[in-house]
């Protein structure tokens, strides 16, 4: 029978191989190795961090969920893909090496967080990136009492070649990885304070490494900046952070910026996994250049979803479950099973929200992609949107069947 692995635990990973065994049954034989049993919703990471939500809410047990909808299971940490023999090598949680070939894999392990570029991170440097990220945060926040904030993103170490073998446009280069969690968290801690009663005591500073918010249109980055002098936060911009002190950033320049408490979405950089793989595997970033039907431009039997896939800029949960769902379209019909495949039509679509001011910023753009449509629309229904959506995937257990819907709410 063929075999299908599938490396990852979000949404690049979850959206095919739930999507695949719906498509072909029993087929194929698939399995998911992923590095721990279970996943975290990251896009609810920021409730965490301001105190309205606990980490567990959100937390998926993969070892229970897949194989109840006939997926194998394997908790490891894959080391690397050797595409030229059809393997996969990985860690187990007891610390033995495993070897497993493959006859189709779909990568989306996703891209790595570099918190090792920035010197003082782990002493000063706060996130919500990951679990313990958030939890770090929240209980920083609580004994916060007053002073210089920074919220801000790391340089995106982006590959240029090879190039994805789709067009320029569907492939833009930016030097922020996403940024829809810096402005997310930007109007979180405002609301943060002010229920604190302390909007007068705090002074905030949202920085971008490039243009910020360069995937939306000028438009709308114009909006965001007129909201920004509203709520009393300054922007700066092309701010390329390399430490965090007790007090301040500092940039590649020398720049500096006064910091009590420096918020980060660290670097992003290609998978280590990736970068020790079959060379010619992944671009000189270490991410995996495709066609259109996410197919490897080396290798016919890899393909790549999600943020691990050169294509998907911004590194985004709507292309994530785009991009695994058209790779699993493609290769159920390799598999002998009929199915129309979806259409690659990129577009940043996301919801920033405020829950303790009670709105939200619905975000749909496909600007970055020379397309022509931009919204960024504030209503408290956008927090009721959001928070549908984090119960439908809790639900479904990460089987995301319906999102096509929910992205065009």
């Amino acid at each position: 029978m063929t075999k299908v692995l599938i490396l990852g635990g979000r949404f690049g990973a979850l959206t095919p191989a739930y999507t695949l065994k719906r498509l072909v049954g029993s087929k194929a034989e698939i399995k998911l190795i992923n590095e721990s049993r279970y996943s975290w919703l990251r896009l609810d990471l920021p409730h965490v961090s301001i105190g309205v939500k606990d980490v567990d809410e959100f937390k998926l047990d993969l070892a229970q969920a897949l194989p109840e909808k006939g997926i194998e299971f394997q908790e490891g940490k894959v080391i690397k893909i050797d595409a030229k023999n059809n393997e996969i090598t990985y860690k187990k949680p007891d610390g033995s090496i495993e070897e497993e070939e493959y006859d189709y894999v779909i990568v989306g392990i996703g891209a790595h967080l570099g918190t090792e570029l920035i010197k003082g991170w782990d002493k000063y440097g706060y996130s919500v990136c990951e679990p313990e990220f958030a939890l770090k945060l929240r209980d920083r926040l609580e004994t916060f009492q007053g002073g210089n904030i920074t919220i801000g993103s790391g340089y995106f170490y982006q590959g240029h070649n090879p190039r994805p073998k789709v067009p320029e446009n569907l492939a833009p280069f930016s030097d922020a990885a996403c940024e829809g969690p810096v402005f997310e968290m930007s109007l979180m801690l405002h609301g943060y304070f002010k229920k604190r009663g302390m909007l007068d005591k705090v002074k905030m500073t949202v920085y971008s490494p490039g243009e910020y918010l360069s995937d939306l249109s000028s438009d709308a980055r114009k909006a965001v900046g007129e909201m920004y002098k509203e709520l009393g936060i300054t922007l700066i911009q092309k701010f390329r952070v390399r430490e965090i002190t007790e007090h301040e950033i500092i940039d590649e320049n020398g720049n500096k910026l006064p910091s009590d408490l420096s918020l980060i979405l660290p670097p992003y950089t290609g998978n280590p996994a990736l970068k020790n793989s079959t060379p010619d595997l992944v671009d000189d970033g270490g991410f995996i250049p495709t066609d259109l039907n996410m197919v490897s431009i080396k290798y016919d039997n890899v393909y790549a979803s999600g943020d691990s896939n050169a294509m998907t800029v911004p590194k985004l949960a709507y292309l994530a479950v785009k991009t695994g769902r058209i790779a699993a379209q493609h290769l159920a019909n390799r598999l002998g099973v009929p199915t129309k495949v979806d259409k690659y039509d990129p577009a940043v679509v996301c919801i920033a929200d405020n829950p303790l001011e009670g709105y939200g910023v619905a975000v749909s753009d496909n600007t970055m992609y020379k397309g022509t449509h931009s919204t960024a629309v504030p209503s408290p229904t956008n927090s009721l949107k959001k928070e549908l959506f984090v119960k439908y995937f809790m639900w479904s257990k990460g089987d995301l069947a319906l999102e096509k819907y929910f992205g065009e709410w």
